[in-house]
């Protein structure tokens, strides 16, 4: 099974690839459903498809918004150019933009998640078409992902193994184009659904009725975040192609962390319990909503990762810090992103999880070596460490 990672830009694909990922999926700057992530030029594009290219891995180009007449002409000036980049596949959900995708290039087709393909049938209607991979939506439950591939085993079956649910169905929500005049089917939701909410009666305005709340407020449209870590195995025994995980808007941590996850996973079956215990525990040092199984609707006493909380809010044991640039003088040089004090326990994280290193901080030094007693964000410093393969480890504050 190909694992697919999220690449909200350039940094973000090379780590992604870097930490295990089988191939990446990304956004231009127009057409995509991520209109605030950072994104890439053309030449960011073709700089990405060589650096996945050279590490024999692939990259699909997201182009899965839904376009007005005013977008085809732009479309179509892209397209022309688009069609010898290399690009390995793009992701599309509106007709239109499949049918121009296949006028005007060889590019292989994936169909979003963003157009609801919940049975046989519609993959059916995709097929014929000539995609070669669909991304189910997220309300199909496993036996009817699994009774689509048999019916089609031509078809390339994605899914999403992890990362934020919508609300929506399928992700099409008019919320925000509602409240912010930003539509989330162009990219540009403003994830209204995460703001505090409460319930109304008529015959009582004004009157809030009460909502189950924690000490951040009520959340009662936030969905929770899809863990599908323990069914690996059985995911890849039923034959589906690919696990996709979300997340083009999360940090270039999020992207390592969860990469080096699910690669060991889909490298670990048949392992014993101890391997599985370690890479449920690496999922907390990520931050997340509470984890659930989503739709997937697994045989009864088969369960995974579901934390029973009503809370919504992120929840994480550890806290990204920062990047190590350098290893000069038997220091490591990192530049940082979160506070960082003496005493503190830190983990610098490596592609290969059991290569991560632990340590207590006993000293910080500034770039002129003057000794601080912390860390502050979008600066560089200097921590003592005797190993000097460190250049690019990722660093997170452990906070249990």
């Amino acid at each position: 099974m190909e694992l697919t990672a999220p690449g909200g830009d350039l940094n973000k694909i090379k780590t992604a690839i870097k930490y295990g990922a089988d191939a990446v999926y990304c956004g231009y700057k127009l057409f995509g459903l991520r209109a605030s992530a950072t994104n890439l030029s053309k030449a960011e594009l073709m700089e990405a498809i060589a650096f996945v290219h050279n590490h024999k891995a692939k990259l699909y180009l997201t182009l899965n918004a839904y376009l007005k007449n005013c977008d085809y002409p732009a479309l179509r000036d892209f397209l022309l150019w688009l069609k010898d980049s290399g690009t390995d596949a793009v992701i599309v959900s509106d007709p239109g933009v499949f049918t121009m995708v296949q006028s005007i290039t060889q590019i292989p087709i994936h169909v979003s998640t963003q157009a609801n393909i919940c049975s046989v049938q519609a993959a059916h209607f995709w097929h014929n078409l000539g995609a070669k991979r669909i991304v189910v939506a997220r309300e199909m439950s496993f036996a009817e992902i699994v009774e689509t591939k048999a019916a089609l085993p031509d078809l390339e079956i994605e899914c999403f193994i992890h990362g934020a649910m919508c609300v929506a169905y399928s992700g099409r929500c008019l919320l925000s184009a509602y409240f912010n005049r930003r539509s989330a089917n162009s990219g540009a939701c403003t994830q209204v659904c995460r703001w505090n909410w409460a319930l109304t009666q008529q015959e009582r305005p004004g009157e809030y009725l009460p909502v189950e709340e924690d000490q951040y407020g009520s959340h009662i449209l936030s969905s929770k975040d899809l863990c599908m870590l323990s069914k690996i195995p059985l995911m890849q025994k039923a034959g589906i192609d690919a696990g996709k995980i979300e997340g083009r808007m999360k940090s270039e941590y999020y992207v390592a962390q969860l990469c080096r996850v699910y690669r060991k996973a889909m490298e670990s079956s048949g392992q014993d319990s101890s391997v599985w215990e370690m890479l449920r525990e690496e999922l907390q040092k990520v931050s997340h909503r509470p984890y659930w199984e989503g739709f997937y609707d697994f045989p009864a006493g088969d369960a995974g990762i579901v934390e029973k909380s009503d809370q919504s809010a992120y929840i994480s044991k550890s806290e990204y810090c920062g990047k190590v640039i350098a290893h000069e003088d038997g220091n490591m040089v990192f530049d940082c992103l979160a506070k960082i004090s003496l005493g503190d326990t830190i983990e610098l994280i490596f592609p290969e999880i059991n290569q991560d290193i632990r340590l207590q901080v006993n000293k910080i030094y500034d770039n002129d070596y003057k000794e601080l007693v912390c860390t502050k964000p979008n600066a560089r410093f200097r921590v003592p460490l005797a190993q000097k393969d460190v250049l690019g480890a990722l660093i997170r504050r452990c906070l249990d």
